[in-house]
Parts: structure tokens; C-alpha cells; sequence
């Protein structure tokens, strides 16, 4: 049994490191693809590539053609030897409750998992910590009304948009088990760049306008309104808060690095 991670990233220099670091623990091998970062993400891939079970790719082509770019990057975890799949995001910290992703798969008989996902955002009460992953302890309390997956690769697999799903050739038998720590907006300013970049990257795209509609939201409050108001009126309105127990979150850390720290 092998399990690939693969991922797509674009100026995520203040989680990349930590994302891989975790995933390294949890399955056999890493694909990841910069999008040209201008952040230093791409320095921290290559310098990580050198430590870890990694291999950094480029990918300059700017349009957000996530599914069509996921499952290419699927296809090639296969030519190396991939079994399974986890398509991840580079604000992602995927777990499994028991053992690493990798023995947990090896035992399953099903072609795909479900997992997950837990939303994680900053308040003015966080830890004091550098590292996102561990200062940003406050989480929603349901998981996401769309679950990601891994799959058993097949040839003909495609991932969807989102990695919200994968359609296989043969029927697909579906189990549970994955869960997803998600930390999306970690900052103002982190924010407002992922804001930027998502509306240039769908901007580019020819897909349906349906299709990343809030960072093609986002992109015209910024356009028309400037980063304060976007901060203000979004930011702080709905991915921040003073007082974390109103907005109904709940203090939850993430099993962050879990095996490292046995």
C-alpha cells in the first residue's frame, strides 16, 4: 500500500511548511505543485523537498483549473507508484482518529474515504504562537456542508473542483474515517492576498461564474471598495471575532504533528 499526498499551492508561506511537515507523518509520499508564489512559499518547497518526502513541481499556467490540475497531479502519484490519493490544500491538517492515514487505508476495502472538514479562525484570544496551526485553537462546531476525499487511484479518475469529490470508472464504494482541520484566513493581511489571488486565478479561468463565486465576490469588493473594507465588512465580520464564544466556536487544537511529538 502507498499513499500519495498531492497539492496545488500558491503563496502560503506561513503554513506550508508545517502542512507538509504533518502530512510526511501521515502518508508515504508528496506531490506538490507551485503556482507561482511570490511569498517565498516556492523556496520553502524546494529547501523542504531536500528534508521530506517530497517533490515540488511548477505549475505557471495562473487560471484556477483546480480539477483538471488535481487529477493530472493524481495521474502522476500513479506513475510513481501511488495506491491511494489525498488530494489536500496547503491550509489543510488531515487526521485520522486512530492510526496515520497510511495504515488506515491499508486496511480499508472501499475505493473512496470522506472527510471532514473543520473550520479554524483567529479571535483576540489566540495562543501566542508564530505557527497558525497552533495558535489558532477556536473552531466551528459542525464540520463543512461539503466533504473532501482520498481515493484508490483508478486511471480515468478525476478529482472535482474543490476536491470536494472524485468520479472513478468503476462504482465507487464510499467509507468514513478522515477529518480535516481547516485554517483558511489566518490574518487581515494573509486574507485580502488570498482574496486577491483567488479572483485573479478565477478571473483567468473560463468556468461558470457560479463556480468560486465568493473569491470572484471577494475580488470585486477589493476592486471597488479597497482592502479596508473588504477587512471590515468580511474579515472581521465572519472569519474573526473578539469574543469567540458568541460567534458559537469552541476551543479545539488540532492534532497538529501528532507523531512527532511521541
Amino acid at each position: 500500500m502507498t499513499v500519495f499526498g498531492v497539492s496545488m499551492v500558491r503563496d502560503e508561506a506561513d503554513v506550508i511548511a508545517g502542512t507538509l511537515r504533518h502530512m510526511a507523518d501521515e502518508v508515504d509520499y508528496i506531490i506538490v505543485a507551485d503556482n507561482g508564489s511570490t511569498d517565498g512559499t516556492r523556496d520553502i518547497l524546494y529547501d523542504l523537498a531536500g528534508q521530506l518526502p517530497l517533490m515540488v513541481l511548477e505549475d505557471p499556467e495562473t487560471g484556477y483549473f483546480q480539477s483538471e490540475k488535481m487529477t493530472a497531479l493524481a495521474s502522476a502519484a500513479a506513475d510513481q507508484g501511488a495506491e491511494w490519493i489525498v488530494p489536500f490544500d496547503a491550509d489543510e491538517l488531515w487526521v485520522w482518529n486512530g492510526d496515520t492515514i497510511r495504515n488506515e487505508l491499508a486496511a480499508r476495502e472501499c475505493n473512496v474515504i470522506h472527510a471532514h472538514l473543520y473550520n479554524h479562525f483567529p479571535t483576540a484570544v489566540d495562543i501566542d504562537d508564530p505557527d497558525p496551526f497552533r495558535s489558532i485553537i477556536w473552531r466551528q462546531t459542525s464540520p463543512g456542508a461539503l466533504p473532501k476525499v482520498a481515493f484508490r487511484w483508478e486511471r480515468g479518475a478525476v478529482v472535482h473542483q474543490g476536491n470536494h469529490g472524485v468520479t472513478l470508472p468503476s462504482k465507487m464504494s464510499v467509507d468514513q474515517g478522515l477529518e480535516i482541520r481547516h485554517f483558511p484566513y489566518r490574518s487581515a493581511e494573509q486574507f485580502v492576498r488570498k482574496a486577491r489571488n483567488g479572483a485573479e486565478a478565477y478571473k483567468a479561468t473560463d468556468l461558470p461564474v457560479e463556480v468560486g463565486a465568493h473569491w470572484r465576490s471577494y475580488g470585486d469588493i477589493l476592486e471597488r471598495h479597497g482592502e479596508q473594507v473588504l477587512v471590515d465588512e468580511v474579515f472581521r465580520r465572519w472569519f474573526w471575532a473578539v469574543s469567540p464564544v458568541d460567534m458559537g466556536w469552541i476551543p479545539d487544537p488540532a492534532p497538529y504533528m501528532r507523531w512527532q511529538r511521541q
